[in-house]
């Protein structure tokens, strides 16, 4: 949807006019039509929005070149959204094309963009820092909601693991790749966004503190959870190890008890002469008790020498 405001200090409003004449324009789960649109009447490249719904887009911040948008610039950060179930759709882009008179928003999470409104910024360099912050907050709040996972497997770990388990470790790790790599990139675009000349006041200089200040919180407790779900990883993978090794000794050692007695019966079931009790009547009897007590002793030294 596309959506024209007008940013005053006293409130900011829609605006019926002309695309441009207003100096906020937001585009949430805009259509083609909608973005072919923005890109025509702001001289911006077709491409600059292909990707404005996909965790693949890359976070940047550089210089743009438009006939209708002299000194702009991009920006591309990451919002969260919790609706979705898939970490694809809940990682979601958002576009900032703007310079001093004008500010495009494209983004999935309309909530983000009202929040800020709510707010009343008049000045264009002031809503941004304000809805960068806004997006950080949702993307730690996201991460965070994560830890009580991360304790639940860890204590797992420590006592069994069962296939549940290990698919909510590998689910899990699989969200916090998406947001590493994510976040990797944002760090780089806002080191490069708080050093924009644009950003003159104490005020503005303080927001940016804030902004490097909360990019490299999400970068550490991103790297925090990756380390924890590496070593209980690593747990789940040398308990299942001791498993296998524990039933692979079981095995062998039973092997060896069931060998013996079968080595004695065998050698009694010979058919040639010279056999003890061959024609005793308790002759089965002495080889069965033979057999089983030689697989006792083994059972017992076996079980002594932990191999069982």
């Amino acid at each position: 949807m596309l959506t024209k405001y007008q940013l005053s200090t006293y409130r900011s409003e829609k605006s019926p006019a002309n695309l441009k004449d207003c100096n906020l324009i937001l585009l949430t789960r805009a259509s083609k039509k909608e973005l072919r649109q923005v890109c025509r009447t702001f001289d911006l490249d077709p491409l600059t929005f292909d990707y404005c719904s996909s965790p693949e887009e890359v976070s940047r911040y550089h210089p743009l070149i438009s006939n209708a948008l002299p000194e702009g610039h991009i920006l591309v950060v990451y919002d969260f959204i919790t609706e979705p179930e898939k970490i694809e759709n809940q990682l979601t882009p958002a576009i900032m094309i703007f310079n001093q008179d004008t500010l495009i928003v494209c983004t999935d999470n309309d909530e983000t963009c009202q929040r800020q409104l709510a707010e009343k910024k008049s000045q264009i360099i002031d809503f941004i820092t304000g809805y960068l912050l806004k997006c950080q907050q949702n993307l730690m709040n996201a991460l965070l909601k994560y830890k009580p996972e991360i304790d639940r497997l860890d204590a797992a770990a420590q006592k069994s693991f069962n296939n549940d388990e290990l698919r909510s470790l590998t689910n899990l790790t699989r969200k916090l790749v998406f947001f590493e790599h994510t976040m990797n990139d944002q760090s780089e675009t806002i080191t490069a966004f708080i050093k924009n000349p644009l950003l003159e006041t104490i005020h503005q200089k303080a927001l940016c503190f804030e902004l490097d200040i909360q990019q490299r919180r999400l970068a550490k407790t991103i790297h925090i959870f990756r380390d924890l779900l590496d070593s209980i990883s690593g747990l789940f993978t040398e308990m299942m190890n001791s498993s296998l090794n524990n039933l692979m000794k079981f095995l062998d050692s039973a092997g060896l008890v069931i060998a013996t007695a079968a080595l004695v019966s065998g050698f009694m079931g010979m058919n040639v002469g010279g056999l003890p009790w061959k024609n005793t009547q308790f002759g089965f009897w002495f080889t069965v008790t033979i057999s089983v007590s030689l697989a006792i002793i083994i059972a017992i030294y076996l079980k002594r020498k932990s191999y069982s």
